[in-house]
């Protein structure tokens, strides 16, 4: 499928939900509001439930990204226009599509400090610890800092997780009596090709899928922590 950029119509979408611009429906043109309606319909929105709304959870962001995403447009257009926590949205809204059970912004914390992790994303039997950059001029040393940074929060993680494993398996509907591959990740906003870290891969995330399609043959390859759930 061709990559569409983005046209009025997602633009105002996007403004709408992730800028809370609010729009005049009567300034609307009927290619417009065919269009949006496109997107939102599929979502149980009409034009008025959508534009009359001031918030969305981060469920309904997700899935407007995903709808958007889906009807061909590119997801770097679309990046262009959120910022870093909306960028965030878009690399789960991705695992999502490819099967992952995803949560985002998983806060926990040691007797020494607090940890956030931007991404996690589960499907058996693999869960990835995921760093978002969006950073477009971010150099290999920055991302290869992040790599070693992630791969600490990944080993606290693992080391913390008989006190963290309620809230995980709850959220991320993890298998009992099962063996996880614990994979570190920094996904970066910028295109470039895939680097290695310490074996922690750091991608552009426009190569997600074709990385998830080929992860078994990654996988020898990769740092890796296990967890045996009880």
């Amino acid at each position: 499928m061709r990559l569409l950029q983005i046209n009025s119509s997602i633009r105002i979408i996007l403004f709408h939900v992730f800028k809370k611009e609010k729009i005049v429906l009567s300034k609307l043109s009927s290619i417009e509001k065919d269009k949006i309606l496109e997107i939102i319909k599929p979502l149980n929105f009409t034009m008025d439930s959508f534009f009359f709304r001031i918030e969305f959870s981060e469920r309904e962001e997700r899935e407007i990204i995903s709808a958007i995403i889906k009807s061909g447009v590119d997801a770097l257009s679309i990046s262009r226009i959120l910022d870093w926590k909306q960028f965030e949205n878009i690399i789960a809204t991705i695992f999502d599509q490819m099967g992952f059970t995803v949560i985002t912004n998983f806060r926990f914390k040691d007797e020494f400090a607090r940890y956030e992790i931007d991404v996690l994303a589960f499907k058996y039997p693999y869960l990835f610890i995921i760093d978002c950059k969006y950073h477009q001029k971010a150099s290999s040393a920055m991302l290869k800092d992040a790599a070693d940074k992630q791969k600490e929060r990944a080993e606290i993680l693992v080391e913390m997780f008989p006190i963290l494993s309620d809230e995980l398996i709850r959220k991320l509907s993890l298998p009992l009596k099962r063996k996880l591959l614990i994979l570190p990740l920094v996904i970066s906003w910028r295109d470039h090709s895939i680097q290695f870290q310490q074996d922690i891969a750091i991608l552009p995330y426009q190569q997600i899928p074709g990385f998830l399609q080929e992860i078994d043959e990654y996988r020898d390859n990769l740092y890796q922590l296990n967890i045996y759930l009880e």
